[in-house]
């Protein structure tokens, strides 16, 4: 068998081995059989004899080959090349003809050399069947194998025709029919032992490629087909040449022998003439449900559905091979949809029809689900995008013409990755189905819903009036915001909806879709759980923030960005401890635009990891200039605790820029530990376990601050400077100062006390006994090449 490199799992299917030796026997004996009908023939019959012998060897030879193909089953993809193929079937079939045809010519080496021609073509055929075979590999021949594969080929067929031709007995017949299928199958499996498989993923494979399990069922059914006309035909001709009782006995036993073939295939197969059916086989019984004595005489119109018959009938009339489709009708009044094609042939000496009948409501039901899956969601079974602006065009063109409106929601949930990062992605699906089935219930059955990505949703409503698309909208946030119950949890995701209303938001699909999304942003801004139409003014705003994001994506690849440093002093010394990195844009039209614009516009369009990465990268190498105590503190966002190799990125930065690890402060807000508890405490211990001091920004303005506490050890917290500013003039302000300084004293946390803009704040700071001070009264935010006046450089 063929070789193949190790690492390659390779086995043969016996069981396919064991039809390739059955279709070779038999075409073997079929082909030698028409060729001594060929050699006793003249004239036409002659002709026709030798085209069906020809066919008969070239088929069997070539189903021979790619079945044993199939059988070698190697862990590299394999398809075949469709030119390549074809041809084989061509050389196989023409070499076998001008072999034949030379066999029967007369002479004492006709036989032996029209057989030596037909097993040389035999051989032409398998090596251009191997040239068809495509996968990821070199194919290397042994020369050796392919000299005795063409000698197995040549002497064995020379041989197989001698004694078929030459010995007039049946048992003349079955020794040639041996050796030739001797001679076939052993320069199949001594060319396929001389081959040798190098895998090799740069190979160039051929567009055309027809895939096994698809090649497999064609050669069964060519070579089934092919070889029951042949036998058909030979049956035919046989009854018109039956004179004698022993011819009409002869006749008999081809007719069973045909039989058995015609009722062995899967194919349905009629024999009518003029549409009046004169046989079937048993196939095309059991296809219908019919005795098979109920077809014969009757028309063929009959088993036809009634909307085809004349169609039907007017083929009938045309020598046409044609194939078509059409629905039969079952004994039990069901359709059966059906390919058909046929060719005239000679029955009892006059001219009729043999007709193949295919049944294809298997591949029907396949294309059918073909196409559902191309335009529809797999998950919930929605019409995906593709059909939704299908049919919001359809439904706009008919809007338009009879003055009526169109409304489109763009829905979106609200909390939907919390249940994936909750309870796992399976259960985020179940959520999705269930909120599908409720967008269904609460949308007339006549308008579309469609699931357009993740968990945004559209529908299509024809409206009479713009508050019918109000009402629904209203319904469907209702439905949406109800309890889930998921793995025994009761979750509540809600949903946001954007409505554009046709025609006065828009006259085409796509520009609808747009400006409901717009008006979908609008909604989630204003709180979520609410829906919002669409006003010009909201895609002007759109448009602006997509200005300033495409402006920062720019600045961010040009370098535009810089980092400035405010200092952070010691409360009792008043000596400069470290620096807080703060990150500035100055825009070429719009001057300094303050982060609190443009750094949330990073987290929504995912920029963040890139200006993260800018600000933590220029603040450790301009911090390496500074003296070793001096710190230098960085913001992460909590989108940047959502990447897992978030401690791999900052301490190969911090060792990239030579900047020891203590001396890089990281400042986090509860923010962190709300989106992804789990992942950011761990995120963090890996850091703080490097060296990095964790300090916890803003403390005391979230709800769940003191828990926090509980599952991490911080280095630092940072009162707000809410608290700092009133703490002078609100009683209230200063114990909570009191409260946090007291509980970080017990938890031996440094505070770091933000916005301290008056001598009187630092002294009351200084009092309850605070360890660090930042604000305007300690510096102002400045470039790195101006911090030199806070200390002495290094």
């Amino acid at each position: 068998m063929m070789r193949v490199y190790a690492c390659i799992t390779q086995q043969h299917d016996l069981w396919l081995v064991l039809l390739a030796g059955a279709v070779c026997g038999f075409g073997a004996w079929v082909s030698l059989n028409l060729a001594r009908r060929a050699a006793a023939a003249v004239g036409r019959a002659r002709r026709g004899w030798l085209a069906g012998a020809a066919t008969a060897t070239g088929g069997g030879v070539w189903a021979t080959h790619f079945i044993a193909m199939l059988a070698f089953q190697t862990s590299l993809p394999t398809g075949y090349d469709v030119g390549l193929t074809v041809l084989s079937s061509l050389i196989a079939i023409g070499g076998a003809a001008v072999g034949i045809r030379h066999a029967i010519g007369g002479g004492r080496l006709a036989a032996p050399l029209g057989g030596a021609i037909a097993g040389a073509a035999a051989t032409a055929m398998h090596f251009t069947g191997m040239a068809a075979l495509q996968v990821p590999a070199n194919l290397h021949y042994d020369p050796i194998y392919v000299a005795v594969a063409l000698g197995l080929g040549v002497l064995l067929a020379g041989a197989g025709f001698t004694a078929a031709l030459r010995i007039g007995s049946l048992k003349g017949l079955a020794a040639g029919a041996a050796l030739l299928a001797l001679g076939i199958c052993g320069l199949h499996f001594t060319g396929m032992a001389g081959v040798t498989l190098i895998p090799d993923p740069l190979h160039d494979m051929s567009d055309q490629i027809m895939e096994p399990g698809l090649l497999a069922v064609a050669i069964a059914v060519t070579a089934t087909v092919v070889m029951a006309l042949g036998l058909a035909g030979a049956i035919v001709d046989q009854r018109l040449a039956a004179r004698t009782a022993h011819e009409a006995a002869r006749l008999r036993a081809s007719e069973e022998r045909f039989r058995q073939l015609a009722d062995a295939t899967t194919e349905g197969i009629v024999i009518h003439r003029d549409g009046v059916v004169l046989d079937v086989n048993r196939a095309m019984a059991e296809l219908l449900g019919k005795p098979q004595a109920q077809f014969i005489g009757q028309s063929m119109l009959r088993f036809v559905v009634q909307n085809r018959r004349s169609d039907i009938e007017r083929k009938l009339a045309q020598p046409t091979s044609e194939r078509v489709e059409l629905d039969l009708l079952h004994d039990d009044g069901t359709l059966v949809m059906v390919e058909a094609h046929g060719q005239d042939i000679t029955h009892e000496g006059r001219p009729a029809r043999v007709v193949a009948v295919r049944d294809i409501r298997e591949r029907k039901r396949a294309e059918e689900r073909i196409r559902h899956m191309a335009h529809h969601d797999l998950l919930t079974g929605l019409p995906n995008r593709s059909l939704f602006l299908d049919r919001l065009n359809g439904a706009l063109a008919s809007a338009g013409r009879a003055r009526t409106g169109v409304a489109v929601l763009y829905l979106d949930l609200d909390r939907f990755k919390a249940v994936n990062d909750l309870l796992g992605h399976p259960a985020g699906d179940r959520l999705l189905q269930e909120m599908a089935r409720r967008m269904l219930e609460a949308v007339p059955s006549h308008d579309t819903v469609a699931r357009l990505s993740g968990d945004e949703f559209a529908v299509l409503h024809r409206i009479a009036q713009p508050g019918e698309a109000l009402a629904l909208a209203d319904r469907l946030v209702k439905a949406l915001g109800a309890p889930a119950e998921l793995d025994g949890q009761r979750m509540v995701v809600g949903t946001s909806v954007g409505i554009a209303l046709f025609p006065q938001d828009g006259s085409s699909a796509e520009a609808l879709l747009q400006h409901a999304d717009t008006a979908l942003y609008r909604a989630k801004s204003e709180g979520r759980g609410t829906f919002r139409f669409f006003e010009a003014a909201m895609d002007e705003r759109l448009q602006a923030r997509r200005g300033l994001e495409r402006d920062l994506r720019q600045a961010l690849s040009d370098g535009a960005l810089s980092v400035h440093y405010q200092p952070l002093e010691d409360c009792r010394t008043h000596r400069i401890l470290g620096f807080e990195a703060l990150v500035r844009w100055n825009h070429p039209e719009r001057g300094m635009i303050p982060p609190s614009e443009f750094v949330p516009l990073a987290e929504e369009s995912g920029l963040v990891m890139q200006l993260g990465e800018f600000v933590l990268r220029t603040a450790c190498r301009d911090a390496r200039n500074w003296p070793d105590p001096v710190k230098v503190a960085v913001n992460l966002s909590p989108i940047q605790f959502r990447h897992s190799d978030l401690p791999a990125t900052i301490l190969g930065i911090l060792e990239e820029e030579g900047l020891p690890p203590h001396r890089l402060e990281i400042e986090v807000t509860e923010g962190v530990m709300i989106d992804d508890t789990e992942r950011a405490l761990a995120a963090l211990t890996a850091l703080k376990a490097a060296g990095v001091r964790i300090a916890l920004d803003d403390f005391g303005t979230g709800y769940s601050s003191l828990s926090y506490l509980q599952k991490f050890t911080f280095d630092k917290l940072k009162i707000d400077r809410s608290f700092v500013q009133l703490m002078a003039e609100n009683r209230e302000s200063l114990s909570i100062i009191r409260t946090i300084l007291a509980l970080a004293k017990s938890l031996d946390i440094a505070v770091t006390a933000e916005g301290v803009e008056t001598e009187e704040q630092r002294t009351l700071l200084k009092n309850e006994s605070c360890n660090q001070l930042q604000g305007y009264l300690i510096g102002r935010p400045v470039p790195a090449c101006e911090l030199a006046r806070f200390y002495e450089p290094a």
